[in-house]
């Protein structure tokens, strides 16, 4: 069953009494996932933002789920959906928590990133705990859902190969991780979804957030991104094509990442010399509106990794990062896997090339990382490199990407 982790992460929060905070991109399943969850307790109760008879419901009785006709002795799940639209939703959370989270829980949903939508202090402090939800995934589509102590383990074997995996790799990369489009699978639906939720994204969830009076500039910045996939962003040059201040470009960049437009790898020093370590590199949570096939299929790895990393933070498995290597003699390799700062794992994206990639190599030299794995995008590819403490794999992207969550 898909979501199946996530699921799991939440009842884990339920089972610490803490508030679970399910925030992903807008149309990702979101209210799916919450609907379904409701079905794991006898007792429950949906609230949506977005339903002004629910808001009227709320502004008159800022508890009303107490009104409900509930067994005390069993737990009552109170799902409440774009809570963060209400302008004292903080203050709300922390008073519904505080006076009755002993006989509820709560589950909070929305398309912003919950943990970060805030300013200044955060009275919500040790009440609630993150659970991420993100686009589909190779794994998740093929029912893997390994941890990171059994991901590093398996970094020493080849992945099998599946079918299964294959084609779900071709449809994603062709129609992205978002559910409806994904099963639809049609060119002309995926046109037409995309430019409604684009549209909505910049013009209703960012704009009724922050206000923006520019927002034609701010779209037009979003429109810029797509080309600057797979190299380091620089808000100088970005501010220059729109024609806004640098604190304006750096602080809208800021707001796409907060609603799950795009998101941004930073670079990877250690004790290396020359090496970058300003600049990020942007990806976008919809990898089809990446125009150019290699970027974009540097963007999906992107964002299964992102996926994996964010999802074993979230779940408590260990201090893992994602970052990317560049030099000043632009050597780089796309991404580097860490854990409390040490080098795991490189990865390096190409289209077809099976030739090892000489910053690959070194890379895993210079920082001693025990695996360096080349994917490629086109299939039925499997190479293993083996040499004393080190190993180098060119596979293909379909079959590694598997044993990611």
């Amino acid at each position: 069953m898909l979501r199946r982790l996530v699921s799991r992460h939440l009842e884990k929060i339920m089972g610490h009494g803490k508030m679970a905070f399910l925030s992903g991109p807008r149309q990702v399943g979101k209210t799916t996932l919450a609907r379904e969850f409701q079905k794991i307790f006898s007792q429950s109760l949906y609230f949506n933002w977005d339903i002004v008879t629910d808001q009227k419901r709320l502004l008159k009785n800022p508890y009303f789920f107490e009104e409900s006709d509930r067994n005390p002795a069993k737990p009552f799940l109170v799902v409440l959906d774009e809570i963060h639209k209400y302008a004292r939703w903080k203050n709300y959370l922390k008073g519904a928590y505080d006076g009755y989270h002993r006989d509820f829980r709560f589950l909070v949903t929305g398309s912003g990133r919950l943990d970060l939508f805030k300013k200044g202090g955060d009275s919500l402090l040790g009440r609630y705990l993150a659970a991420p939800l993100f686009p589909l995934s190779v794994g998740e589509l093929s029912g893997h859902l390994p941890s990171w102590a059994r991901f590093k383990e398996s970094l020493r074997d080849a992945p099998a190969e599946k079918p299964a995996a294959a084609e779900a790799y071709g449809t994603l990369f062709r129609f992205s991780g978002f559910p409806e489009p994904f099963v639809k699978a049609d060119t002309g639906f995926y046109n037409a979804w995309f430019q409604e939720r684009k549209s909505l994204l910049v013009r209703e969830d960012v704009r009724s957030a922050a206000n923006i009076r520019e927002i034609s500039l701010m779209e037009a910045l979003s429109h810029l991104l797509p080309d600057k996939v797979g190299a380091p962003l620089s808000i100088n040059s970005l501010k220059e094509d729109v024609g806004v201040a640098f604190e304006t470009a750096r602080d809208w960049l800021l707001l796409l990442e907060q609603f799950f437009y795009m998101f941004r790898i930073t670079p990877f020093a250690g004790s290396l010399a020359r090496t970058l370590r300003k600049e990020a590199k942007a990806y976008l949570y919809d990898w089809v509106e990446v125009p150019q096939e290699s970027f974009r299929f540097e963007n999906m790895v992107a964002l299964h990794l992102l996926k994996a990393v964010r999802t074993w933070r979230a779940m408590g498995e260990g201090d893992i990062g994602l970052h990317y290597v560049r030099d000043k003699e632009k050597r780089e390799v796309d991404f580097l896997l860490t854990e409390k700062h040490r080098p795991i794992c490189l990865i390096e994206c190409k289209l077809s090339e099976t030739d090892v990639s000489p910053a690959l190599s070194h890379y895993q030299d210079r920082l001693r990382v025990p695996t360096a794995v080349q994917l490629v995008h086109a299939g039925g590819i499997c190479r293993k490199i083996a040499r004393a403490g080190a190993t180098k794999w060119v596979i293909s992207a379909d079959r590694w990407l598997n044993s990611l969550p």
